[in-house]
């Protein structure tokens, strides 16, 4: 049995990925696969008092917005975007 998470992106969150340049597109997704194995990286932060989700993930100026389901394995990702417009 495999210890690895699925990555699940909403909709809105896929929107975002499209919009990324191509160079910041693949730094994100090399980092959105690396929760796979390590659900709170080194570069991960706690949100408190955001309804959105419990987990932020910076990638340089960029940002990963997320939750851990633990029962079902799965990291669901909200939203992705730069840093001054992703808490919007």
């Amino acid at each position: 049995m495999t210890n690895e998470y699925v990555i699940e992106l909403t909709s809105r969150a896929e929107k975002d990925l499209k919009r990324l340049t191509k160079q910041v597109r693949t730094r994100v997704i090399g980092k959105i696969y690396e929760l796979k194995i390590n659900r709170y990286p080194q570069q991960y932060k706690r949100l408190i008092g955001n309804n959105m989700a419990k987990f932020r993930l910076r990638i340089g100026d960029y940002r990963v917005i997320y939750d851990v389901f633990d029962k079902n394995k799965t990291v669901l990702i909200y939203r992705i975007g730069h840093r001054r417009e992703i808490y919007r």
